[in-house]
């Protein structure tokens, strides 16, 4: 399932480094305060962050296993 997630962490990754260039920094303290400002359009859609530094419109998918299968039982917005 290493495929189904990629998309994300490539996008996770970018908006991290986004974040890092902005600050001139890799250290957490310098680039965090960035991270929360930066607005990136992304492969799986357009990332921002609230003043709390929460991620804008995101999205949990809720999955079970039944008879071995993985299924979904609900995506959360």
């Amino acid at each position: 399932d290493v495929q189904v997630y990629a998309p994300y962490v490539y996008d996770a990754l970018n908006v991290m480094v986004a974040a890092m260039v902005k600050a001139d920094s890799a250290d957490p303290a310098k680039y965090l305060p960035e991270l929360k400002k930066t607005e990136y359009k992304g492969v799986t859609g357009n990332i921002a962050f609230d003043e709390k530094g929460d991620i804008k419109n995101g999205a949990l998918t809720l999955m079970t296993y039944k008879g071995g299968k993985r299924t979904e039982l609900a995506v959360i917005r």
